[in-house]
């Protein structure tokens, strides 16, 4: 058996960023361990998704840029198995299958879509102000959409609705992927079994590591940010969730989760903005959206400085 690359399929905010900082600390000699290797305005998940077509392949292998990266994990390949981790290759499965075929593996890890919505809508995403571009966040008029039908709702979606549509978007994509491809290796794993280590010997046995070689105490989870909740603090956006019954009803029938309107109430103060007036103060001005801009702006004039 040759080296295998195994895609950890997720939609980010699910453990990705745990489960490659575990097998770094404990496995780096053994694997060529990726974390979002391909940035994601490269891999672009709104244009390359559900490439099914020879079409469609053919102009993911013509964006060379692109290309590149996926040569290097093929070049790592042919000394050690790789493993990425991270979510900006969720959508290029199809892609990834025709490139490596046999030698590819994935496994699909999440969370329930309540608390990936609360994790996603507080960095910011589909947020007015939100930090980032929009080479992400996924929506129903994408040109390969696999739930084009939400084109009517959306304009009425708050952005922890729209939170909970990417959850859907890449999990019903992965799985659409093993139905076409259900030869590919699999296995399905939810972070909360990772992070207790319910799963262990069964994921590090199907990644052919040595489980009894892992030292769990190198590793802690990555903590909630305080700029974060000072940036985009959930209010009571998330009572929306209820409007979403199509995506509740995938994670109940796909993945088993189950909702209590209670436990989210609870999990939804972790998400407010903290007590105190410089938290208010700093929510008011917009404190860390102008600190974020002014460094860039200083990194990019001593850049310049530097090549002048």
């Amino acid at each position: 058996m040759g080296n295998k690359i195994t895609f950890i399929v997720n939609a980010g905010r699910s453990g990705s960023s745990f489960l490659s900082y575990l097998l770094e600390a404990n496995y780096s000699e053994q694997c060529y361990i990726a974390h979002e290797d391909i940035p994601v305005q490269v891999s672009k998940p709104r244009l390359y998704n559900r490439a099914y077509s020879s079409e469609q392949l053919n102009a993911i292998y013509d964006d060379a840029e692109l290309v590149a990266y996926i040569k290097k994990w093929k070049q790592e390949l042919k000394f050690r198995p790789v493993i990425e981790t991270g979510w900006t290759s969720y959508h290029l499965l199809p892609f990834m299958h025709d490139y490596f075929k046999d030698d590819m593996q994935i496994v699909i890890m999440h969370r329930d879509p309540i608390s990936f919505a609360f994790s996603r809508a507080n960095m910011g995403n589909y947020h007015k102000n939100t930090f980032y571009d929009e080479a992400h966040e996924v929506s129903p008029f994408d040109p390969r959409s696999i739930h084009s039908s939400k084109k009517a709702e959306w304009g009425g979606m708050n952005h922890f609705e729209k939170c909970m549509f990417w959850w859907w978007t890449v999990y019903a994509e992965a799985e659409e992927f093993l139905g076409v491809f259900p030869q590919v290796p699999h296995m399905h794993l939810k972070s909360k079994n990772l992070f207790s280590f319910d799963k262990g010997p069964e994921v590090f046995q199907f990644l052919n590591l040595d489980y009894s070689k892992l030292n769990k105490k190198k590793v802690d989870k990555n903590p909630l940010a305080q700029f974060m909740r000072e940036s985009f603090p959930v209010n009571e956006e998330w009572r929306a969730y209820k409007k979403q019954k199509d995506i509740l009803d995938f994670a109940e029938k796909q993945y088993g989760y189950q909702f209590d309107q209670n436990k989210i109430e609870e999990l939804s103060k972790k998400y407010k903005l903290p007590k105190g007036l410089l938290s208010k103060l700093r929510n008011n001005l917009r404190y860390w959206y102008w600190k974020s801009r002014l460094k860039r702006l200083l990194d990019s004039s001593s850049s310049a400085a530097k090549k002048s």
